[in-house]
């Protein structure tokens, strides 16, 4: 019998009602800002005495849930941190995505609190409740910035900016993150943008992370250390099982992240999806003018009203509604609009990006139209990575998965060591969200992961 299969569910009766309830110091059931309040002690609801994730910083995998007038309580005081801090920073583990079907490290497949979604590929995975949430905060101006462990690409997929998502330990769909080995070492300029958030953050909310000791862990840490000198708010831990960190949380809640997210929601009155909508780039709701290039801003294609203007030799004028209805002031007689998109299948995946040949972002003073790249993501062009762990690395670009989102198949250096701690294969096939092109035709990726050779 494996040691997950020893936990038993647990029924709460008058006579064990003080055996059934976490055993612990009134601020590691509450965190500090919950001491004197009067509230009760989290129900245990799975007992288990193995080590959460064993090697680790962590405790027992028994897992605890709040009585309803508590969990109220503690939503209502962590919709009062979120209003009130200057700068709110997310920090994620897998239990946030345990209820799309990801099995996380800590609870382990015999979870009670958890209901897991079977999954044919971890790749078509779908946002839960709580990523739909958390986008729902970022748009409305509650949540600044995410430090995200986990690699399944379900923020984006919720309509989480690329932009302002740290995925500090790898991405499944970001061919220049690969996942990070044990043995390996992390992305440098990631490390660096999590260092300047830590300096930064005043609110963390740390959701469904056992925070066993792992580098990205400081971001928590200090932010619950510089709260007890007066400098910050603090951190919020929400999760099922108990964390070394507890006795240092503003606000402890023993809760499952989907539950607590709804409520915060509704505490805060934010909108949000309440269904998965499939992540499509470009927009569905708008034509993509497939071919025709902004000769003012340099879009590629122009996505939504598109205006044309023919001139004598054949050379055609693109400009997108923005810069038509700015620069021209719908004056000029002699463009009309396209009611239909040029969507010839040979211009479909072509992209003209503010990026130079190596993938670099362009200063903007060379921002112009004539130095923007192509970067054609259509099947069977070859491509050569430009960023990452596989810099250097030639590959060629797949069919689109079932959702849509680009593959292609990387050729590897046998003889190289990378420092993501990649094991010797001679190649691998990646998959590249459309969210990452959507960040790139606005100029917010620093750099480009390939570019075509």
């Amino acid at each position: 019998m494996s040691s997950e299969a020893k936990g038993t569910k647990v029924k709460e009766t008058k006579a064990t009602a003080k055996l059934c309830t976490l055993q612990a110091s009134e601020r590691e059931c509450h965190g500090w800002r919950g001491e004197g309040k009067g509230w009760a002690a989290p129900i245990l609801v799975y007992k288990n005495d193995t080590e959460a994730r064993k090697g680790y910083n962590t405790r027992k995998r028994h897992e605890y849930r709040e009585r309803e007038d508590v969990l109220k309580a503690k939503v209502k005081l962590m919709a009062d941190l979120i209003r009130n801090c200057k700068r709110c920073t997310a920090y994620t583990g897998a239990g946030i995505s345990t209820a799309s079907g990801i099995n996380d490290y800590a609870s382990g497949k015999n979870s009670k609190a958890l209901k897991r979604p079977a999954l044919k590929s971890r790749f078509e995975a779908q946002p839960t409740l709580s990523h739909r949430v958390m986008a729902g905060l970022y748009k409305a101006g509650y949540l600044h910035h995410w430090v995200q462990q986990n690699h399944d690409g379900l923020p984006q997929k919720a309509g989480y900016p690329q932009e302002a998502l740290n995925e500090i330990h790898g991405a499944w769909f970001d061919p220049s993150n690969p996942v990070v080995k044990m043995s390996g070492s992390l992305k440098d300029c990631l490390f660096q943008w999590l260092e300047d958030e830590i300096d930064q953050v005043d609110l963390c909310l740390t959701l469904g992370t056992s925070l066993c000791g792992m580098s990205a862990d400081e971001i928590a840490e200090t932010a619950a250390r510089r709260a007890f000198a007066g400098k910050a708010t603090g951190t919020v831990i929400v999760a099922l099982q108990q964390t070394q960190m507890d006795d240092i949380a503003s606000l402890r809640i023993f809760e499952t992240i989907d539950k607590v997210m709804k409520m915060l929601a509704e505490e805060l009155k934010i909108t949000y999806d309440k269904r998965v909508k499939p992540y499509v780039f470009p927009p569905a709701d708008k034509t993509a003018h497939w071919g025709c290039q902004c000769s003012h801003c340099g879009a590629m294609p122009i996505i939504g009203d598109c205006y044309q203007r023919k001139f004598k030799g054949g050379k055609t004028h693109y400009l997108c509604g923005q810069d038509f209805r700015s620069e021209v002031d719908g004056k000029d007689k002699e463009m009309y609009e396209l009611r239909k998109g040029k969507a010839k299948t040979k211009d479909i995946d072509v992209y003209a990006l503010p990026y130079d040949k190596k993938g670099v972002l362009l200063p903007l003073e060379k921002r112009i139209p004539e130095n923007f790249l192509r970067l054609d993501l259509r099947n069977g062009t070859k491509i050569i990575m430009t960023d990452g762990s596989f810099a250097g690395d030639f590959g060629q670009m797949l069919k689109t998965n079932t959702e849509g989102h680009f593959r292609v198949l990387l050729k590897h250096d046998m003889t190289r060591k990378y420092h993501h701690g990649q094991k010797k294969r001679p190649e691998s096939r990646r998959t590249m969200g459309r969210w990452m092109v959507k960040c790139a035709s606005k100029g917010l990726l620093s750099k480009l992961p390939f570019v075509n050779r």
